[in-house]
């Protein structure tokens, strides 16, 4: 193909690599007098004029896409080449090299391994935000450069989904997309609809390669295949001592077989390794420069024709896991439902007060736990006990109101629990929160929803008790501590690990 032009205008001149999907060629733009990179998709043939159509959707689409870690696609189209029509796409020429080309079994360093994971991230982050999903993170699409190599570029965004789009694959029908050692496993089980964590299970699969020297399984064919739907890796320090604790625990989250049980967002992952960058003390400049420029959250890329964004203040944030609202409402039904359960046997009030009672506390939990949820326009990474706060605010409320109508309570009780009951109960919440975290295995803002609804019921029980004289108010406070715990590990247990909202659908 050397020296073919593509539309009159792409002039192959070398070609830079190969692989499975095709090929790729320095080219020079004539129209522009430019050096441009040329990914010949050969094992893709438009075969129909509906499937050109959705090459060029995908294309305009991940061409939006205009981020400094992220290859920039400037064209798109199809060309006559050797008797057979070939998609192709024009992209940017980055004067590096990519991750593939790194020795086999070699070991990267720490600080470096961090600079670059930090880069994906922001080029990640900003992907998902505007709706792309990469689906095949791997050395072969991270380009390194610069000064010792400690600046990169993402590339192939869309490629794994322009060519599932015209019905080639892995499977041949387009329902596994991606390279088998760094496959998610729900790539694997071939599930349609894909988010963001699906791309950091392969991040997970890229630092572990470039910490140890190999990806977490290896093999071939099925074989690997099986290993990311059933395998455990071994831990990054088991292979490598001298990495950081830090840095072992994330590299696992990520690699975690459920994504409710990873990281939530790109910017998650990247607030970690700033922690690990930071506890390494001494950086090389060098390193400190690479990953200063992933230091802030990506922003979406604009989409020229939109209108423009109103003010960030004005802005609500939305929620960037899939089935958080439906998760939430699980929550509220499952601590309104044990708060039922006590009026009915502790209290002799009527239906209509109970079930409106009820109603009631099942919004606040519902919206405490939502709160909790990770989101797209909020900060980088959700604190998860945010919920927990409301709360705990919520409940000191009512504490404060009840021990104001209860007539054995003197007044200084309840300024004593307006002043300190707040903060008590919120570092009560999170220490509940940590110790259900450890006992199950959860996504930290579902955990932070089962303490709120813990906490409720909780205060209620113990104000139920203490109303009706049966105990003193110290064995009250020590139901109410008992319910606590008790009602938050049944209810992070009981929420569904894998939700999905009808109609929810991440473009990938």
């Amino acid at each position: 193909m050397r020296g073919e032009t593509l539309e009159g205008r792409y002039r192959l001149v070398e070609m830079l690599g190969a692989g499975g999907m095709g090929q790729v060629w320095r080219a020079v733009d004539a129209r522009l007098d430019r050096d441009v990179a040329v990914k010949v998709i050969t094992q893709s043939p438009l075969a129909t004029s509906e499937s050109a159509a959705r090459f060029r959707q995908e294309a305009r689409a991940t061409a939006r896409l205009t981020h400094p870690r992220i290859v920039t696609i400037h064209d798109h189209g199809e060309a006559a080449l050797g008797g057979d029509s070939v998609l192709f796409l024009v992209m940017e020429l980055v004067p590096g090299r990519s991750m593939a080309s790194f020795a086999a079994g070699e070991r990267r360093g720490v600080e470096s391994v961090v600079a670059w994971g930090l880069q994906i991230c922001a080029g990640l982050a900003a992907a998902h935000r505007a709706g792309v999903v990469h689906r095949d993170i791997k050395p072969a699409n991270v380009m390194v450069f610069g000064d010792g190599e400690l600046d990169l570029k993402i590339c192939d965004f869309g490629i794994a989904r322009l060519i599932e789009e015209t019905g080639t694959g892995l499977t041949g029908t387009g329902a596994a997309i991606g390279t088998p050692a760094y496959m998610s496993p729900e790539q694997v089980r071939g599930d349609r609809t894909l988010d963001g964590r699906s791309d950091l299970y392969s991040l997970g699969c890229l630092l572990y390669e470039l910490l140890c020297g190999s990806p977490p399984f290896e093999g071939s064919g099925w074989s690997v295949l099986a290993q990311h739907l059933n395998g455990t890796p071994e831990p990054v320090r088991s292979l490598r001592p001298g990495i950081p604790e830090a840095l072992d625990r994330l590299v696992l989250r990520l690699l975690e077989k459920d994504p409710d049980d990873r990281p939530a967002t790109a910017d998650e992952v990247a607030q970690s390794l700033r922690g690990v960058l930071d506890g390494l003390g001494s950086v090389s400049p060098g390193v400190r420069e690479a990953a200063g420029t992933a230091a802030r959250p990506a922003e979406a890329p604009r989409v020229p024709d939109e209108k423009p964004a109103r003010p960030a203040r004005q802005q609500a944030a939305g929620p960037a896991v899939p089935g958080s609202g439906w998760v939430s409402a699980w929550s509220g039904v499952l601590g309104a439902g044990a708060l039922g359960a006590q009026f009915a046997l502790l209290t002799g009030w009527s239906a209509l007060l109970t079930v409106s009672l009820c109603a009631a506390l099942f919004l606040a939990v519902m919206a405490a736990a939502f709160m909790g949820a990770p989101s797209v326009s909020g900060p980088d990474a959700q604190d998860p006990d945010t919920g927990v706060f409301v709360m705990a605010l919520l409940c000191t409320v009512l504490t404060v109101v009840f021990l104001l109508f209860w007539p054995p309570s003197p007044w200084w009780t309840a300024l004593l629990c307006a002043v300190l009951g707040g903060p008590a109960l919120i570092l009560a919440g999170v220490g509940v929160r940590r110790a259900v975290t450890a006992a199950v295995s959860r996504a930290p803002w579902k955990v932070a929803a089962g303490t709120s609804a813990g906490l409720l019921n909780g205060v209620v029980l113990a104000g139920l008790l203490a109303a009706e004289d049966e105990l003193s108010v110290p064995l009250a406070l020590a139901a109410g501590a008992g319910a606590w715990a008790v009602v938050a590990l049944l209810v992070t247990l009981l929420l569904p690990r894998s939700p999905a909202a009808a109609g929810e659908r991440a473009r990938a």
